[in-house]
């Protein structure tokens, strides 16, 4: 079939294929609600289940059965606790997943809720049998996509989402490490450009060798209400999609004046790291320092070794003030008195802090953890971490974890735990659990007293010394 010089509005839409995943809350068993769904909607719905035990065999989460357009999937989301489910739809025609998602909503409205832990997913796709282009979506040219896609109208209808650790903004082209120059649109690659690498982004990307994409920025408190609005959005995602999908490789005067302002708002950061001299004059309110010692001479010659860490710190999570510490007995780079904005780091010690973004084998000593994902990481002392995704991370005394999600198969919970869900960990003798968390599955106890383990001892660091 071959590629039409136009198609109309109609005729674009007619081709998409898509499936949704509506998170939303029960006021059914899940037994009752797949039944009442499958009435309402028309289509099969089915509950994988755990057989772990088969006299009690229990639905299962994150099941690997793949649904199709006449047999949906529904799973408990213990991502919001207790009630909450996941149902899960196979790609439908463009007719079929309108009166499907028309239908979910009118039964959550009468049988359920959604509040600000849910979320709407729609997984995108182009039937080339219907509607062939130029590229398939493996082929998709990125850059394009992020230069022409309105995430504007994405937030004026979900304006919660703009900061969502879950659905992060796609509109922020950079080079993806310390560069001393701005790569033109034709050097565009994922070599000289950092991309949206992970799920968690407003689209998810990762989905492109699939042949879809997945898009995450639609959700929040009463999003079953916002039918007509919804389905805007998904025909807009559509149209760009195919706009994209259709793009010649020529770019226009318009892209380029939108990726040069994205370079020229970033100038003078990437001016700012090219020489010391030069960070110290545009951030004079970072203090910078190897083993406490803040000798300019010392930082000039080290210099290269410290940018590219803080390089992240200043481009992700907008750091403009705090104190940046390499140790070298550690060699273990600390923060102290900072916050930071959405960010995506690793391998940090964080001091004193009011931070949230994406944090992975980091420390954690007096801060407040706000919206975020810590994984393979140490709450070590004092911390505050709020509606927060924790996971693999020791949780020790005089920490608290207030409507968190914790996911700690290999480490002790002995801190204070307030609404919530524990989704699996061992419970120990010092932690204080609260009458509202739910609790999805217990570990055995070890003989472990909810102290430091043994393997955090050599984590450990001398505070004293990071706060002089």
């Amino acid at each position: 079939m071959k590629v039409k010089k136009s198609y109309t509005e109609a005729e674009i839409l007619d081709g998409a294929k898509i499936g949704y995943e509506f998170e939303f809350y029960s006021n059914l068993s899940i037994e009752k609600t797949a039944r009442g769904l499958a009435k309402y909607v028309q289509k099969r719905v089915v509950i994988p289940m755990a057989l772990s035990n088969i006299r009690e065999p229990k639905p299962l989460y994150h099941s690997p059965i793949t649904p199709n357009s006449d047999i949906f999937k529904l799973e408990p989301d213990y991502s919001g606790g207790k009630n909450m489910m996941e149902l899960v739809t196979g790609p439908m025609s463009y007719k079929d997943a309108r009166n499907v998602l028309i239908k979910v909503f009118e039964w959550i409205k009468d049988n359920g809720y959604t509040n600000e832990r849910c979320s709407i997913h729609a997984n995108i796709s182009i039937d080339p049998n219907k509607l062939p282009t130029l590229v398939n979506i493996p082929g998709m040219n990125v850059a394009k996509f992020i230069l022409d896609f309105e995430e504007g109208k994405v937030y004026d209808v979900f304006p919660q989402r703009k900061d969502s650790v879950y659905a992060r903004s796609i509109k922020n082209l950079r080079p993806n490490k310390v560069m001393f120059y701005s790569p033109s649109l034709e050097e565009f690659s994922r070599s000289t450009m950092a991309t949206p690498d992970e799920k968690y982004f407003g689209v998810n990307f990762t989905k492109l060798e699939k042949g879809y994409l997945e898009y995450r920025y639609m959700g929040g408190k009463d999003y079953h209400t916002k039918a007509r609005k919804i389905l805007s959005l998904v025909d807009y995602y559509i149209l760009h999609m195919f706009s994209i999908l259709n793009f010649n490789g020529q770019y226009s005067q318009v892209d380029r004046a939108k990726f040069k302002a994205m370079m020229e708002k970033q100038e003078i950061i990437y001016k700012s790291f090219i020489k010391y001299g030069e960070f110290k004059k545009n951030y004079p309110d970072i203090e910078l320092s190897m083993d406490m010692i803040k000798d300019d001479q010392t930082l000039s010659a080290v210099w290269g070794n410290l940018r590219e860490k803080l390089f992240d710190l200043v481009v992700t999570g907008g750091m403009v003030k705090g104190k940046f510490n390499y140790d070298t007995d550690l060699g273990r780079f600390q923060l102290q008195d900072t916050k930071l904005n959405n960010c995506k780091v690793e391998d940090i010690e964080f001091i004193n802090c009011d931070i949230q973004g994406v944090f992975d084998r980091s420390w954690f000593y007096n801060c407040t953890v706000k919206n975020s994902r810590i994984t393979n990481s140490w709450a070590m002392k004092e911390n505050v971490f709020e509606f927060s995704k924790i996971a693999d991370t020791p949780l020790h005394v005089t920490n608290v974890c207030n409507d968190c999600f914790i996911e700690n198969k290999r480490f002790v919970i002995n801190c204070e735990v307030n609404k919530g869900v524990i989704r699996n960990g061992e419970i120990g003798k010092l932690a204080k659990v609260s009458k509202e968390t739910m609790i999805v599955e217990l570990i055995e106890p070890s003989e472990s007293d909810g102290g430091f383990k043994s393997e955090d001892k050599d984590k450990k660091v001398d505070i004293k010394k990071a706060k002089k």
